[in-house]
């Protein structure tokens, strides 16, 4: 996985890890697309909000294990009718790619158009 952006109104992409605001429904939708098995999750705002604060911070630590890393941070995965995951399980790789990219702020745009 090469490093790659790809910013658009309401997502941002970094070297795997997708997440997408949704206006309508207030919330945002976290997948690695290379993982197509998997749906997105889905995260409130405020939920968004303290997740990116806390891997600025170096307080969040996903569940790694080899080069497998599960982020649970969904906390919309039992409203409306489809029961959604509540983790994004994704590589090492792509994890500090992302790490790197909430730290300069790179995800900080949604939800605030």
């Amino acid at each position: 996985m090469g490093e790659q952006r790809n910013t658009l109104l309401g997502v941002g992409v970094r070297s795997g890890l997708e997440a997408e605001y949704q206006a309508r429904a207030g919330v945002v939708y976290v997948r690695d697309p290379d993982d197509e098995e998997r749906a997105a999750v889905r995260v409130s705002m405020a939920r968004w909000s303290r997740f990116l604060a806390s891997v600025k911070a170096d307080q969040f630590v996903p569940q790694q294990e080899g080069d497998e890393v599960t982020i649970a941070i969904g906390d919309l995965s039992h409203t409306g009718v489809v029961q959604r995951l509540s983790f994004v399980t994704t590589s090492r790789h792509a994890w500090e790619i992302f790490v790197k990219a909430v730290k300069s702020s790179e995800f900080d745009h949604l939800g605030a158009q």
